[in-house]
């Protein structure tokens, strides 16, 4: 199966996801039921990375994440994180590159913090990517709740990308906003 036959059904999958979620979200109602969360996960700096992200908090102390993504340089880390605003608790957001600050073409992970904020919690370990440039990740943390909530109001970010023949592990390679399905 080649990439673009694989980006195409992975954006079927997320439609599939989002109308599912939508119509069965309303039926969750009950304290103990685990909150759904999900992001979209689209290219940053032109590196074609793009994918999605199921986040389930159950007990309101652990939170588990599951990341699909494709486009990733083959063999090589790609750190993934949840980041968010500090006070005030404003919204974190992808950047776009106007973020571009110095103007070289790349939005590098400082360049990117006003739009998403610091690392709220690192997705570890950061497993190489297999020789396909696809991610599948899973992992289950226990958390403090302050600490991430609200997480509609934080985001996704994947990083890891050649820039001017250097791998640079911190550079944003794709971001996703989390939004609640309950």
């Amino acid at each position: 199966m080649d990439i673009k036959s694989m980006e195409s059904d992975m954006k079927q999958l997320v439609y599939i996801f989002m109308i599912t979620a939508m119509v069965f979200a309303p039926m969750a109602v009950a304290d103990d039921i685990p909150q759904e969360y999900m992001a979209v996960l689209e290219s940053l700096n032109d590196s074609g990375v793009e994918g999605i992200a199921w986040i389930t908090v159950t007990d309101g102390k652990y939170l588990t994440v599951e990341i699909e993504a494709v486009g990733f340089e083959a063999g090589k880390p790609h750190p993934q994180h949840v980041h968010g605003m500090d006070k005030p608790r404003r919204n974190s957001s992808c950047p776009t590159p106007d973020a571009d600050a110095n103007g070289d073409g790349i939005v590098s992970v400082g360049e990117g913090l006003p739009n998403y904020g610091p690392v709220v919690l690192p997705l570890v370990p950061f497993d190489l990517v297999g020789a396909d440039g696809s991610l599948s990740y899973a992992a289950t943390f226990q958390i403090r709740p302050e600490k991430l909530q609200p997480l509609h109001k934080r985001s996704v970010v994947l990083h890891g990308l050649t820039v001017d023949s250097t791998y640079v592990p911190s550079t944003p390679v794709a971001c996703g906003e989390i939004f609640a399905l309950d």
